[in-house]
């Protein structure tokens, strides 16, 4: 059977194998194979195809076997294009109308010489191909995506337009694509959906908000630590005669218990008593500068795009020690760019405080001021309060026209240390308080605690168990 090996021929194999054409590769008594093969006009997706005699219904030869020039590497083929209006021709159709093929007068006296079991003729569609030109052309590329040898043919000077639909109907014809054919898979596909995993899913999705939740709570990131820590000890412990009734807490939660008046009088003289009295009120008055600027919005009108428009702090204070705790916050926010105005309240001006006085003369060397009349005062942003000395006794001056002009003043005010029932008829932004907080009234707004940097022998001393809340900050935001 080798002999045969090299013929192009045609073999029409019935339904629903078809027709095939191509060269013999290989054949035998009871197989056939052959290359280059078009099935029903359509080049075959693979390189090789195998035929059983027994499938076999006509075979024709097309070419019989002959050697090619030395210089041929690429099979050509030659494509003939007589009229744009005539219907579409398949691909096998247009290479058959070429009358240059030397096979054509060999078919018309070898078609009735050699045939199979059947006698039935091939479709149109089938009609013989020449696969081996007898022509050579060196510069045709290998363009055929079927098999080895380039089998999609190109024909050189072609339209555009006819090279886009030889290719189409190459990729995209009727046999291109076997896979199509196959039918779907749904029991297996079906086998891959994991029904228990959504039926678990949905069961859980019905159960109550705290199961769900206590299943939330135990998923854990990678870099998150699953064990558990230990509760948390309380920041400050006080003795229950001197503990206040209120217990705050910070935005972190951590509670601090407020202290009664007792206890705050006697932690401000024992900052008097360790001399440490005059450090503590410089760190409050760095504090109470913090939180007016805070609330004048300073952030934003102290850049130096809005020098225009500086927020203006009025402090007004009292002929004691905490009024000079008010002016020394004023010389704080006078370095911040903002425009700080004083006001000594009060019939003695200030005259008797020496701490006072001191306070005033370091703050008008920055050549402002300081008014004795509330008439003299500008209209304010922030009005600071420093009215109220804790240390002394209840019976203090109540600074009527003072607290009337800052009544009327259309701003945020910052109680420093006020009384602990505040002042009538005035209400407040926010309390700045020192070391311990006290239970203010709601009128006196938000409580500040800050941090004056207490000695733990006077914790100690007051019998108070004592653990900074305060962290990284200076001012602690109670709620």
């Amino acid at each position: 059977m080798s002999k045969w090996v090299g013929f192009a021929v045609s073999v029409n194999c019935g339904e629903p194998l078809g027709c095939y054409q191509g060269t013999i590769l290989e054949a035998d008594g009871n197989t056939i194979t052959l290359t280059k093969a078009f099935r029903n006009g359509f080049p075959y997706p693979k390189s090789q195809v195998t035929l059983n005699a027994a499938d076999i219904k006509d075979l024709k030869i097309i070419e019989e076997a002959r050697p090619e020039p030395a210089e041929q590497t690429h099979s050509t083929v030659a494509v003939t294009k007589n009229n744009k209006k005539v219907q579409r021709a398949t691909v096998c159709e247009n290479l058959q109308a070429n009358p240059s093929h030397s096979g054509n007068q060999h078919n018309n006296s070898t078609n009735k010489v050699i045939t199979s079991r059947g006698t039935t003729q091939a479709p149109v569609r089938s009609k013989p191909i020449d696969i081996q030109g007898a022509r050579s052309n060196k510069n045709i590329h290998h363009s055929g995506s079927y098999g080895n040898a380039g089998s999609t043919p190109k024909a050189r000077g072609a339209a555009p337009h006819e090279r886009a639909r030889r290719r189409n109907e190459a990729c995209f014809g009727e046999a291109a694509d076997p896979a199509l054919d196959d039918d779907f898979d749904f029991e297996g596909n079906l086998a891959l959906f994991d029904k228990q995993a959504l039926w678990q899913e949905m069961r859980a999705a019905a159960r109550p908000d705290v199961v769900r939740a206590a299943d939330d709570a135990a998923r854990f990131r990678h870099d998150e630590n699953v064990l558990g820590a230990a509760p948390a000890l309380p920041a400050i412990r006080l003795p229950p005669e001197l503990a206040g009734p209120v217990v705050y807490s910070a935005d972190d939660g951590r509670r601090v218990p407020s202290a009664g008046p007792r206890l705050r009088r006697a932690f401000w003289l024992g900052l008097r008593r360790l001399r440490l009295l005059g450090a503590a009120r410089t760190l409050l008055a760095r504090a109470a500068a913090d939180v007016a600027l805070r609330l004048s919005g300073g952030v934003r009108r102290l850049e130096a795009r809005n020098a225009h428009q500086a927020p203006v702090a009025v402090v007004l204070a009292g002929a004691h020690g905490a009024g000079a705790c008010g002016v020394a916050a004023a010389r704080v926010l006078a370095a911040h760019g903002v425009r700080a105005h004083v006001l000594l309240a009060g019939a003695a001006g200030g005259e008797q405080c020496e701490e006072l006085r001191r306070e005033v003369e370091a703050y008008e060397l920055d050549g402002v001021a300081v008014a004795r009349e509330p008439a003299a005062l500008p209209a304010p942003d922030v009005v600071v309060l420093a009215l109220y000395d804790p240390l002394l006794d209840d019976a203090q001056e109540r600074y009527g026209a003072a607290l009337a002009w800052a009544a009327r003043a259309r701003a945020a005010a910052l109680a420093l240390e006020p009384p602990g029932a505040g002042w009538e008829g005035l209400g407040a932004r926010a309390a700045l308080l020192a070391g311990l907080p006290a239970a203010l009234p709601a009128a006196l707004g938000r409580l500040y605690l800050a941090n004056v940097a207490p000695p733990a022998a006077l914790f100690r001393d007051l019998r108070v168990t004592y653990r900074s809340p305060f962290g990284a900050s200076s001012v602690l935001a109670l709620n």
